[in-house]
């Protein structure tokens, strides 16, 4: 199982290198290109639940929402006159690198498409999906 583990270490390094990547030509931290993919593009999402999507604390999902909003990815639009009631949504500007970062990502997954033959794809595929559930219920839960 060592090698299984071994094995999961080195992509998310890869996966990391790419999205370092992919972070460094927009000109923004990781923390905010992983904020701007957990936005979609048409719906507003509340700056707790923007924190819950990228798994860090309301505290420094506040500072990576702050700065978004500085550099002109994201608004906040407080909703019934309550200021706990704030949600976000991406600017014009957000809408455009989330695009970006989007290309960048499929980039990617075609160069594993051309290496692969779709059999072999398939399996990868349902390879991780079955890992990624497992991981989901039984390791977060420790």
């Amino acid at each position: 199982m060592k090698d299984i583990y071994e094995s999961i270490l080195k992509l998310k390094y890869f996966c990391q290198c790419h999205e370092s990547r992919i972070s460094s030509s927009c000109q923004i931290t990781l923390a905010e290109l992983r904020g701007i993919k957990a936005i979609e593009e048409e719906r507003d999402i509340s700056c707790s639940d923007f924190s819950k999507r990228i798994n860090l604390s309301p505290s420094r999902g506040s500072r990576i929402i702050d700065s978004l909003v500085r550099k002109g990815f994201l608004s906040r639009e407080i909703k019934d006159s309550d200021r706990r009631s704030t949600y976000l949504s991406l600017t014009n500007k957000g809408k455009k690198i989330k695009k970006e970062i989007g290309r960048e990502q499929n980039d990617f997954e075609l160069i594993l498409k051309t290496a692969l033959n779709n059999e072999d794809m398939e399996l990868i595929r349902k390879g991780l999906k079955i890992l990624e559930k497992l991981m989901e219920t039984n390791i977060i839960r420790r």
